[in-house]
């Protein structure tokens, strides 16, 4: 919540005004000059102007009209979101759609943070109503991004440095059973690991598109975009490929390779930094061109590859209310951007020595980065009651960090659905790693429930 004391050492919240009324936008404009927390920087009479002035000046909010001549005012606001993801958008309705419970639900759903009923000659319009509309609409936008990237959807990431934790199969069916809340959430479970991700197998399916054919979509990836590719895989749960096996070898060589300290190329690097520091005009020999090239186009190639990950993670965070993402245990430009990107970073650790230390080293690590603890928890995965190192002393030893499951190893259990594809939903209610699971899925939904206006 932010306070009065703390709005003094801020700036005003910028309000952008869109409506083909000038009386309205003349009124409204006079609230917000009149607020002590806001200001109007501008105002627009067509979609496009609207869209053009959330480009070039980002406003906090966006009060828009539903009756923009020509206009269909979801489009502007979801187009305004894409734009600019930290915009609070809220609709002023001039028609009685507003009263529609099912309308109401879809604009929320979509990230319009609040609907306003409007109606001409305004004199219902009170400064009160509008203010505290715009306030709230700006502090949802807050919390709904705390620095992460706007939209209505939570990305839970997990994440582990050393392999072979079970993480995938963790992600997997944690996808699943958030899918089978009563709610019936829009799910996607997001294969982050480029390199080897393999989680069609784990769930039956046979991939024919990958997540690099959004690359020609990069600059304006859509919900059509991302469904087209992530197909429904277990009832409503989509899957959203890593790049395929046939890809897979071109793409780790030519995208994710870092054999730039080669010794030529090593050598063109010494000379390059050394004329650099001495101020010397830059010289490059002419055996050396191609790998220079070869050094340009790699970093390139590496740079769409992080602005496609982060993208894209953006888009889904529009478009769904959970994104199970799974990652690589070795570290990687995707790798990096998931963890920055994510409302929860589940730490996968077994109960042995190596995955302990890897688990500490991940600490560290995501601390390094600045990442915020209270958005990292630890799910301690193939437990045994005789186990030599207990579920208490792992809690001990990551006693900052909570424990969000403990799921119990039962390979005579897992090893029917990892086989055939099934997830744990369709095992028998009694199963043990059934129920842990229930407990994590139904914990995440208490921790980051999906952002949506109240």
């Amino acid at each position: 919540m932010v306070t009065s004391i703390d709005w003094q050492l801020q700036k005003k919240v910028r309000v952008l005004v869109a409506s083909d009324d000038q009386s309205l936008t003349e009124r409204l404009w006079g609230f917000l000059e009149q607020g002590s927390d806001t200001r109007p920087i501008g105002t627009a009479q067509s979609g496009r102007e609207c869209l053009e002035i959330v480009k070039n000046q980002a406003p906090d909010v966006l009060l828009v009209a539903d009756t923009l001549p020509g206009e269909n005012v979801l489009e502007v606001c979801r187009e305004a979101i894409h734009i600019h993801p930290r915009v609070a958008p809220v609709i002023l309705a001039r028609t009685s759609r507003h009263r529609d419970p099912e309308y109401l639900h879809q604009v929320l759903d979509m990230g319009v943070c609040d609907v306003i009923q409007v109606e001409p000659p305004y004199a219902d319009l009170r400064y009160q109503h509008v203010l505290e509309s715009v306030m709230q609409a700006y502090n949802l936008i807050q919390e709904r991004i705390s620095g992460i990237g706007g939209g209505i959807g939570r990305v839970i990431t997990l994440f582990s440095m050393k392999g072979g934790v079970g993480k995938s199969t963790i992600a997997a069916n944690l996808a699943g059973l958030l899918w089978h809340a009563e709610q019936r959430r829009r799910v996607v479970l997001a294969d982050l690991n480029w390199r080897f991700g393999s989680l069609d197998s784990y769930i039956g399916h046979i991939a024919r598109q990958s997540v690099l054919d959004l690359i020609p979509v990069l600059d304006a990836i859509s919900r059509n975009d991302l469904e087209s590719i992530a197909p429904p895989v277990h009832g409503g749960v989509r899957l959203l490929p890593a790049p395929l096996d046939i890809e897979r070898t071109e793409f780790t060589r030519d995208l994710l390779e870092r054999d730039l300290l080669e010794d030529d190329r090593a050598t063109l690097i010494d000379d390059l930094l050394v004329q650099i520091r001495e101020d010397r005009q830059i010289n490059i020999q002419r055996h050396q061109v191609d790998y220079l090239e070869m050094m340009l186009k790699k970093e390139k190639v590496k740079q769409i590859v992080t602005v496609l990950a982060r993208r894209t993670l953006q888009s889904l965070r529009r478009n769904f209310h959970y994104i199970v993402a799974d990652t690589n245990s070795n570290l990687d430009d995707v790798t990096f951007t998931a963890l920055e990107l994510s409302d929860l970073i589940l730490l996968v650790c077994t109960p042995d020595v190596p995955s302990i230390r890897a688990t500490r080293a991940a600490v560290t690590l995501l601390s390094e980065l600045g990442i915020n603890q209270e958005h990292v928890a630890i799910v301690l995965n193939r437990t045994a009651r005789r186990s030599e190192i207990t579920t208490a002393e792992v809690c001990n030893l990551f006693s900052d960090y909570e424990l969000l499951a403990d799921v119990p190893a039962d390979f005579a259990t897992l090893q029917p659905f990892i086989n055939t594809g099934a997830l744990l939903h369709e095992a028998p209610l009694n199963s043990a790693p059934l129920k842990a699971m229930q407990k994590l899925a139904q914990r995440i939904v208490d921790r980051v429930p999906v952002a949506r206006a109240a």
